[in-house]
C-alpha cells in the first residue's frame, strides 16, 4: 500500500506486511489538528499526527509521525515512532524508532530497531512474541485445559 509513502520516512517494515485482508487494510488517520483524550482503539494500519492522551490499542501497524504529541499507554502489533513519546509501549511484533524519535518510559517488544539519532531513556523488556499457548496461559486458563499436539520430527 503506497498510502503511507511520501516525504516522511515511515520505516523499513511499513511495506513488508504480508497477507493483509480487507479488514487489515483499514486505515485510521488522526492528523496534526486532532486532539483525543481517552481510549483509542484502531484495527488495521493507523497513522497519528495529532495529540493523544490516555490509551491507544492498535491491532496492526501504528505509525506515530513527527508533530504528534503522545502521553499514553500504547498496545500495538507493530509501532514506528518518529516523535517524542512519554509512556508505556507494548508491541507484540516489533518497534522501530526513527532517527527523530525520543522515547521516555517502558517498552516491551520481541523485536526492536533503533535508527541512528533516536534517543531512548527508560526500561526495555525484550520478550518473545506470544504463541497461542502462551496467550491462553496469560488469560489464566488451567494448563490441563490446553492440548498441545506432538509435532516432533524424530525418526
Amino acid at each position: 500500500m503506497t498510502f503511507f509513502s511520501g516525504d516522511k520516512r515511515v520505516g523499513a517494515s511499513a511495506g513488508k506486511r504480508r497477507g493483509a485482508n480487507l479488514q487489515e487494510s483499514a486505515v485510521t488517520i488522526l492528523t496534526s489538528g486532532c486532539h483525543f483524550s481517552g481510549k483509542l482503539y484502531c484495527k488495521g494500519s493507523s497513522r497519528i499526527g495529532g495529540r493523544i492522551e490516555g490509551e491507544i490499542i492498535s491491532e496492526g501497524l501504528l505509525i506515530i509521525e513527527e508533530g504528534a504529541t503522545i502521553h499514553a499507554n500504547v498496545k500495538a502489533e507493530e509501532t514506528i515512532l518518529h516523535v517524542r513519546f512519554n509512556g508505556r509501549l507494548e508491541a507484540s511484533v516489533k518497534v522501530e524508532f526513527a532517527e527523530t524519535a525520543s522515547f521516555e518510559g517502558e517498552l516491551q517488544t520481541p523485536s526492536l530497531l533503533v535508527n541512528e539519532g533516536a534517543q531512548f531513556n527508560g526500561r526495555v523488556v525484550m520478550s518473545p512474541a506470544l504463541s497461542g499457548v502462551e496467550e491462553l496461559h496469560k488469560k489464566k486458563l488451567n494448563h490441563k485445559d490446553i492440548v498441545v499436539p506432538d509435532i516432533s520430527m524424530s525418526k
